[in-house]
């Protein structure tokens, strides 16, 4: 019983904030690279071409990604 409810809390804590990471360049993505495929790298790439014009959260983001 203390397991389910230790790995309940886990999932709890952990679902905000991979949600929150996503957002970041939610917008962006929908303004400069709607139109590339849903494919992550594609869309990484799409984004770094637009990197003077993109929100600073996204800037930030983008900076945090592995190479």
């Amino acid at each position: 019983m203390k397991y389910q409810y230790l790995m309940t809390l886990i999932v709890a804590l952990l679902v905000p904030t991979a949600a929150s990471a996503k957002g970041e360049c939610e917008d962006d993505v929908q303004k400069f690279c709607k139109d590339v495929a849903g494919e992550k790298g594609a869309v990484v790439a799409c984004l770094q071409q637009h990197m003077a014009e993109l929100s600073e959260a996204c800037k930030t983001r983008l900076s945090q990604q592995p190479s």
